[in-house]
């Protein structure tokens, strides 16, 4: 029988097994859990008692089955032979006619390929086992400048690549594998081999071994592969260390040490520390230590720093970066299972937030006053909701109740953190919980860092926004640096509501202004442009900031321009559109693969297509573009913000500094943010905001124009009246043309302006 269809065979025993688990189960609370994971490494998983006898069942009658399958009629195994042979022949097709390119030949073959009920996993034994890997590699690559077969291409590639992954992480070909490590020398090798193509899903089986530790020389080969596997073994290892008896942990103590990894460390300190430990896991547990460098045996920093590590996302830590998913290992010894060793997937787009979590949990199980680890647990906690979004499942606090709860200073904390990591998404977070929790002292004075204040200056004009109305709000008491930015950051969400704002580095100035055109038509706004940062960085300064930079070169004009951008404080977090030629674009493409912070764009490329990466670069740094209702919402929160500062009368910000983007504001804007702009006028006073209010009030109608002239009248009150001969002119023509509400409204303003009494005298005598 074809080992693809054993392997399919197996294959639907699983998941008969993964079905029962998944239903009887539920420990997976917030993590997001495959069927199709849970398919493949059910055995690795702890299951109910009755949920493994049944799987034991079902395997072990998986040989009589497949007896049964290789009885059938010798019709289906020809049909079978005549599928096999008709898809090597399609895969064959597809990498000649690639080669030498005929792009409509290939084309047909590769849809052949995808069009067919094989399996990922008989694709891939296909491809190895008729040696096509080395061809099909080639084909592949040389298809990525080929329009029309590219994308089938990549399709085929990831299909083999998934295969490749299902065969080597089947429990049963791991359990297989690690019997012939004490056969012939030809079956270890090819034991070995699929062991380090299995990776951390053979930890488990490989512990199980270990921990029985009643054959000697399975336990040597046990040893010497959790060793090759390198970092891909310290994980799993390192979360069944405190839950394994004594002997087999001082092994995997020393497997770690020999592995070489600091990964460990947190756990062998951990270990260490216990009173429990016997002497010769103890010894252990020193000499790993000093082979692996440890500085601390404190356990609760051990683990925080660990934490931290994982929050930052480093890249060495995630086992598997490529795959949607990764594991979560754990330990229950009363499941049974292989040493109790067990995983949970979960995306990989959260699995270091869901890491660093649970590593920040141990060091305040270590340490409940570490509030650094305590900042971690927040941090990875709101960062894990922002990226899972609507899928995210709400346990019983939510990640905001341990962001308030902890308090303004851990909050802080996490703020920081979110600066350092450039995450917008993060920052805006603990800035709107610092904005309900924080007194305007711990915002702008506080003891250290002052993150509220660097978010002032922050790349992202939602956050310099979100921290100037936090500042605002809290109503400071003493000056502080950077205050004199807080009133014009305000002012700039009235003047700029619904405006987004492009600054584009390189190429010739008419390269610049055919980009400006492009912005333009996909509702940006160009407001810097040179072909040096230094020159460009004079406009951003002016406009207070950009949504987005494009830059445009050859691949090293691009990436030098990149990495200025992001070392400048103005633009480090700000989105990047890089605009390629056709020739470099795959080069640029990858220079930048996995930084979703810089989208790339290839010249001559659609309108449509532009918009989309422009709009698909600031979506990835900020969760969506500002549009026109989001920017009148932060307008009209700016404006109130901007009434209390002048109502106030604090000395610390200046009102003035807001007035000009209110004139322009008052001219403009329309319904209630018009009416709060001019409520600021009014308490400002100044002459030219008397002026400005009374043509506003003249031009009106209706409940607007009443409001208007009282706040026309009101700011006349307060500075004496700075109406010139042309707007009493007009004034009173209205009050002669008008009556009732509106007549009476004009009169008031007219009176505060103490005009005279002859319009009233005059108006009394003409009836």
């Amino acid at each position: 029988m074809r080992p693809g269809r054993q392997h399919d065979a197996i294959a639907a025993t699983e998941v008969s097994v993964a079905d029962y688990y998944f239903s009887e189960t539920s420990m997976l609370s917030n993590a997001f859990l495959s069927r199709a994971s849970l398919s493949e490494s059910f055995l690795k998983m702890q299951l109910p008692l009755a949920a493994a006898l049944l799987a034991t069942t079902l395997l072990s009658a998986a040989p009589s089955v497949l007896t049964q399958d290789e009885a059938a009629p010798e019709a289906s195994a020809a049909v079978s032979a005549a599928d096999t042979a008709a898809l090597k022949k399609h895969v064959d097709d597809f990498i000649h006619y690639i080669l030498i390119g005929k792009v409509d030949l290939a084309q047909a073959a590769g849809e052949a390929v995808l069009a067919g009920s094989t399996s990922d996993a008989d694709l891939a034994t296909l491809v190895d086992d008729n040696d096509l890997a080395d061809r099909l590699s080639k084909a592949i690559s040389r298809s990525r400048a080929m329009g029309g077969v590219s994308d089938l291409a990549t399709k085929i590639e990831d299909r083999v690549e998934d295969g490749r992954k299902s065969l080597a992480r089947n429990p049963q070909r791991i359990a297989e594998s690690i019997t012939m490590l004490s056969k012939t020398l030809r079956e270890q090798r090819i034991a070995e081999e699929r062991l380090q193509a299995a990776g951390e899903y053979a930890v488990p089986q490989l512990l199980a071994v270990i921990v029985d530790g009643t054959d000697a020389k399975a336990e040597l080969a046990a040893t010497r592969n959790l060793v090759a596997l390198n970092r891909l073994s310290v994980l799993p290892l390192s979360m069944s260390l405190t839950n394994l008896h004594g002997d087999a942990q001082r092994k995997v103590v020393g497997i770690l040490a020999e592995i070489g990894y600091p990964t460990a460390l947190p756990f062998i300190v951990e270990i260490l520390a216990r009173d429990s430990s016997t002497p010769d896991v103890k010894a252990a547990c020193q000499t790993a230590f000093a082979q692996l460098n440890g500085r601390t045996d404190d356990v609760s920093a051990q683990f925080a720093a660990l934490a931290r590590k994982f929050l930052n996302r480093e890249d060495s830590l995630v086992p598997y970066a490529a795959d949607a998913t990764n594991n979560l290992w754990s330990f229950d010894s009363s499941s049974g299972g292989f040493a109790g060793l067990s995983a949970t997937t979960v995306a990989t787009s959260v699995f270091c937030d869901a890491m660093a979590m649970s590593l920040a949990r141990r060091s305040l199980a270590a340490d409940a006053t570490n509030t650094g680890a305590l900042a971690i647990y927040v941090a990875a906690d709101l960062r894990r909701e922002n990226t899972l979004g609507s899928d995210e499942k709400v346990g019983r606090y939510s990640p905001q109740f341990f962001a308030t709860a902890a308090g303004p200073s851990v909050c802080a904390e996490v703020l920081s953190i979110a600066i350092d990591a450039r995450d917008s998404a993060l920052v805006r977070d603990a800035i709107s919980v610092l904005r309900q929790t924080a007194s305007g002292a711990a915002l702008t004075m506080p003891n250290g860092r002052a993150p509220m204040l660097e978010a002032l200056s922050y790349a992202d004009r939602r956050v310099r926004l979100d921290a100037a109305l936090a500042i605002a709000h809290s109503a400071p008491t003493q000056s502080f640096a950077s205050d004199f930015s807080v009133v014009p950051t305000l002012a700039s969400a009235i003047s700029d509501s619904g405006v987004n704002r492009a600054a584009v580095l390189g190429g010739t100035m008419d390269d610049r202004q055919m980009i400006g055109q492009q912005l333009q038509s996909a509702g940006f706004l160009s407001v810097a442009g040179a072909d040096t940062f230094d020159t460009m960085e004079v406009d951003v300064v002016k406009a207070n900031g950009v949504d987005l930079v494009v830059v445009r070169g050859s691949l090293d004009e691009i990436k030098a321009s990149v990495e200025r951008v992001r070392a400048s404080g103005l633009t480090s977090a700000s989105p990047v559109l890089a605009i390629s030629n056709a020739l470099e674009e795959l080069a640029v493409r990858r220079a930048f693969e996995g930084n979703n912070t810089v989208i790339v764009w290839t010249e001559g490329s659609t309108a449509d297509s532009f918009r989309s990466a422009a709009t698909t670069a600031m979506s990835n740094a900020s969760g969506s573009v500002m549009d026109e209702a989001e920017g009148a919402e932060y307008a009209l929160e700016a404006a109130g913000a901007l009434r209390a500062i002048a109502f106030s009368g604090t000395k610390i910000f200046s009102i003035n500094d807001a007035e000009a983007a209110l004139l322009r504001g008052l001219a403009s804007k329309q319904g209630g943010l018009r009416m709060e702009i001019a409520a600021v006028l009014a308490i400002s006073a100044s002459a030219d905001a008397q002026r400005a209010l009374i043509d506003a009030a003249l031009t009106s109608s209706g409940e607007e124009q009443i409001g208007l002239c009282d706040l026309a009248a009101a700011a006349a009150r307060k500075t004496g009246s700075k109406a010139d001969e042309r707007q009493l002119s007009s004034l009173r023509e209205l009050i002669a043309g008008s009556e009732g509400e509106i007549a009476d409204a004009a009169g008031r303003l007219y009176g505060s302006l103490d005009a005279g009494s002859a319009e009233a005298v005059k108006l009394i005598t003409a009836e």
